[in-house]
């Protein structure tokens, strides 16, 4: 008995180090490190110390701009054509330009939400990236990118979506990322736009 007692153990002992000649840590494949080289959250627009200098803010028909809001303490930029007396409203946010040479994955996430848009047609939001923007947007090359989008409807009302991990892969350099949105007076284009979370990496 007392051979099966020491022979169990060493038994053991050696499987145990066949599983680890097996899996050395230099054959382990680690998750890629992925830095964010942007990212705003808007937060600072609760406390009021938020600077919209760096940003581009303009309309490009009408008169409506984006604008900063919050609610239950989650600050976020909006766009709202209502009673804007005007057919039409077109606005432009255009971030800070953005250096995509430390960046690993080269991808793009945001969230958007949406309130009382019930015509898609012609009331939406579009997101665009340039490499040529110098503070004009009807000058500079814009490529649209596609995005999740909020869900439409009055159940999902002032709900958060995420965009999905949008690719920027073709692109070096600086880079600027623009928030377009439409809509009008009129009750069916006069739902409104938010954005949050912008985030490069």
């Amino acid at each position: 008995m007392k051979n099966v007692n020491y022979i169990f153990p060493i038994a053991l002992l050696t499987i145990a180090g066949l599983f680890i000649a097996c899996s050395p840590e230099d054959d382990q494949e680690l998750p890629l490190y992925s830095p964010t080289v942007y990212l705003e959250d808007f937060q600072k627009v609760i406390d009021g110390t938020f600077d919209e200098t760096p940003f581009t803010n303009v309309a490009e028909s009408g008169t409506k701009k984006w604008f900063s809001n919050s609610y239950n303490e989650n600050a976020y930029y909006e766009f709202s054509p209502f009673n804007s007396n005007e057919p039409l409203n077109v606005a432009w946010f255009v971030t800070p330009a953005i250096n995509l040479d430390t960046a690993v994955k080269k991808r793009l996430t945001f969230q958007t939400a949406q309130h009382h848009v019930v015509n898609t047609e012609n009331n939406y939001l579009q997101v665009f990236v340039s490499t040529n923007f110098t503070g004009d947007v009807t000058t500079a090359t814009w490529n649209e990118l596609t995005f999740n989008g909020p869900k439409i409807g009055g159940g999902f009302n002032y709900d958060f979506f995420n965009s999905g991990a949008v690719d920027l892969s073709q692109y070096s350099g600086n880079i600027h990322i623009a928030f377009k949105a439409t809509g009008g007076t009129a009750s069916a284009n006069a739902g409104a736009y938010m954005i949050d979370n912008i985030k490069v990496f």
